[in-house]
């Protein structure tokens, strides 16, 4: 069968993207390693521009059973100790944390309810037209069967670890474009403020620690870290989230469940790597759309995913509605990331400097643009 889409990976951007394009009648063969519900190690974040987008997207997420705290403020402590709070107020949009295992399944069900065709399926490479020019496909592997699936657009959202990016070597993966992160969840001894903790500790800098509340008393516990400091062997991973612990508030104590304790890499944002290449369009992090500062990447990943869903609408209907993809992204998700790479590789690693951008941060208009990068999003 000739698809018109094939959309490899059923996270935040592959979901998006099929169900956009299931909407508006297209057939949209949706690819994803494992069934859902399923986990995803991640920090859970999810900031209001989230809400916004479902919103549009006609997700509902009540209906569809998302489990959610919201979020009603956001601190920032920076290696002196001074702390920015911020402060959402409107009650229509909010900002919330979810666990992936929750959140994605949302989406993932959208899409499917959109008219996607969802197949569990490991995808080995894409599928190139006899010119080796441009991918008309993607090849799955069962067992030592090849199966050929052939499509008029291929979308990869196939996250940090993108077969699709692999074998078109369209990421090269380096100290300077990858972090790695750990979290766990914890139970906590007496309820949270609804605020999420960001601390930019001198000892993690250009990285930091982090602390949030869950549904149903749980809170995400987690450091983020630049992966070239990770890798100075002076730091373990473990060990950082456990001094993170104890250096917290009485107030915030937690039971830590040993088993939800895991770390996971992160490709950072680069200007040089591409998003479109033979034809493959690259969304979440599988085009490398998180930011340095904070390693966020579910709001980029939906955003990318619509405009990536939106330019293969116009491929296929050969009209010109939207602006091509990569001129659709650059604009915004581009300028933010942007924003975030030059704090973390100029600002973040230098405790002063970083004090001092964080007290300025207080007078707009440069509160606006820094919080943005420092927060990814989520303020």
């Amino acid at each position: 069968m000739l698809y018109d889409a094939i959309v490899v990976g059923s996270g935040p951007g592959g979901a998006v993207a099929a169900s956009i394009l299931a909407a508006q009648g297209k057939s949209v063969l949706l690819a994803d390693r494992q069934a859902f519900p399923r986990d995803k190690v991640c920090g859970d974040g999810l900031p209001a521009n989230v809400m916004v987008l479902m919103r549009q997207l006609g997700v509902d997420y009540r209906a569809l059973g998302l489990e959610y705290q919201r979020i009603k403020a956001l601190s920032l402590t920076g290696p002196a100790g001074q702390t920015l709070t911020t402060h959402e107020d409107s009650n229509d949009v909010f900002s919330m944390t979810s666990r992936r295992y929750s959140f994605d399944n949302v989406l993932h069900q959208h899409a499917v309810k959109s008219g996607a065709r969802f197949e569990v399926m490991h995808v080995q490479e894409p599928l190139l037209d006899p010119s080796g020019e441009r991918v008309i496909g993607i090849v799955e592997r069962r067992g030592k069967i090849r199966v050929e699936h052939e499509a008029r657009v291929v979308i990869a959202a196939d996250g940090a670890s993108s077969a699709i990016a692999r074998a078109m070597d369209s990421r090269i993966a380096t100290p300077e474009t990858t972090a790695i992160s750990i979290r766990g969840y914890g139970k906590l001894k007496r309820e949270m403020p609804p605020c999420v903790y960001f601390y930019f500790r001198k000892s993690l800098l250009p990285g930091y620690a982090w602390i949030f509340p869950m549904a149903n008393g749980y809170a995400n516990i987690g450091v983020y870290l630049d992966s070239s400091a990770y890798r100075d062997g002076k730091h373990s991973l473990p060990e950082l989230l456990a001094e993170f612990q104890e250096f917290l508030p009485p107030e915030f104590a937690l039971d830590l469940d040993p088993a939800t304790v895991q770390t996971w890499p992160l490709p950072l944002w680069t200007d040089w790597q591409p998003r479109v290449k033979k034809g493959v369009l690259f969304v979440g992090d599988a085009g490398a759309f998180v930011n340095a500062i904070t390693g966020g990447g579910i709001y980029p990943a939906m955003m990318t995913g619509m405009y990536a869903a939106q330019h293969t609408l116009d491929v296929l209907d050969n009209t010109q509605r939207y602006p091509s993809y990569e001129t659709a992204w650059k604009p915004e998700i581009g300028k933010s990331l942007r924003n975030a790479r030059f704090i973390q590789k100029y600002v973040a690693p230098s405790s002063l400097m970083f004090n001092v951008i964080l007290g300025i941060t207080r007078f707009p208009p440069i509160k606006h643009t820094t919080l943005r990068a420092l927060s990814g999003e989520h303020y």
